[in-house]
């Protein structure tokens, strides 16, 4: 392997079209030296993990564009049997992370708890399914990184779920399934997308406005992208498929989806979009269109004053918010440049008209 094969793609993809994004450098630099303070906060005595548990951390620091003031969301993913200990570990992990001097995670519930595997795993769809299950388990798959020095809890999860995907998805058991696109994963996806969407309406009612410019923001670009790369990490299974057994029934194809789904969801979604940029030939000027304008977006979010002015900003100011214009003619730049990769690529194009929209 090359030097250049073993950077990751955002980085080679840099270095293809002779580009630099600073803000992207700089959080993800940032997010890195978070996450070795959160490793060494939870190594200290007694253990907070162990086999059968990992602290997972989601959000900017799992996505390596986190900025000075970022929440933290974290949480105690158990994979083993309940023991009444699990609460006191998780007020010793939150002890530990406020005392770094790292912002809370948000009001929602989501994060700064005990997650279990069975909820996740099991519970996909129906009325078990709530809000805060889908987004654990979708951001476990998108957007999330262990930071205990015991990860096998995380792992084994993140395996189970994908699995379950799979294991009820025909398109992908019988033989001949070669090629063919893990629907289930997809639609839950899809889901999730949708749910951030009507969830960022019903948050700007229930909080009477406050906080809705910075989650607009987010909505349109970092929200935005985590669907962006869960599209081409499904659509990865047809545009670039595993190769299983020969003479395949179906079981082994399955398997070999199961392996690469695996490799995907390590990937930040930037990487993600990137490796895409670079396997399927999707042009210079679309790749800089949308990198450029990511980077700028997380450049209004290190500008403690912009980010500021967007933490205040209600529906009712947004007309004369020069920031609120700027993120939202950005945000306009950055669509266009997804509607070109999504749309108009001919590959990935085809599979958005077939399996993204209907």
């Amino acid at each position: 392997m090359t030097r250049m094969e073993r950077l990751q793609p955002l980085e080679r993809l840099a270095k293809q079209l002779g580009c630099q994004w600073p803000n992207i450098e700089a959080t993800k630099t940032l997010a890195l030296r978070r996450r070795e303070e959160l490793l060494s906060a939870l190594s200290t005595p007694p253990p907070v993990d162990s086999e059968d548990r990992s602290v997972v951390a989601f959000g900017s620091i799992a996505r390596e564009e986190a900025t000075e003031d970022s929440d933290l969301d974290w949480a105690l993913l158990v994979d083993g049997q309940a023991d009444p200990q699990h609460l006191q570990i998780t007020q010793e992990i939150a002890q530990r992370f406020a005392d770094l001097g790292l912002k809370e995670p948000g009001p929602t519930g989501v994060f700064g708890h005990m997650a279990f595997s069975h909820e996740i795993i099991h519970n996909i769809g129906g009325e078990s399914d709530t809000n805060r299950n889908l987004t654990q388990r979708i951001l476990l798959l998108l957007e999330s990184v262990s930071v205990s020095q015991k990860r096998e809890a995380y792992d084994r999860v993140i395996t189970g779920v994908l699995h379950r995907y799979l294991l009820e998805d025909a398109g992908l058991s019988h033989a001949g399934a070669q090629g063919n696109l893990p629907r289930f994963l997809l639609n839950d996806i899809a889901r999730f997308w949708r749910t951030m969407a009507v969830d960022f309406a019903n948050k700007q009612r229930e909080r009477a406005g406050r906080g809705w410019g910075i989650r607009n923001a987010k909505l349109r670009f970092s929200r935005k992208l985590i669907f962006a790369s869960g599209l081409l990490v499904c659509y990865r299974c047809v545009l670039d498929p595993p190769q299983g057994p020969p003479e395949d029934t179906g079981s082994g194809y399955a398997n070999a989806i199961l392996d690469q789904l695996k490799e995907c969801v390590r990937f930040t979604p930037l990487d993600n979009v990137a490796d895409a940029v670079l396997k399927y030939g999707v042009s210079s000027e679309v790749a800089k269109k949308l990198l450029g304008c990511y980077d700028q977006f997380l450049g209004v979010l290190r500008d403690p004053g912009k980010r500021k002015e967007l933490d205040n900003l209600t529906p009712n100011d947004a007309a004369s918010s020069v920031t609120f214009q700027e993120v939202r003619q950005n945000s306009h730049e950055f669509q266009d440049a997804l509607n070109v990769l999504f749309f108009d690529h001919e590959q990935i194009g085809k599979l958005t008209r077939e399996y993204g929209v209907f």
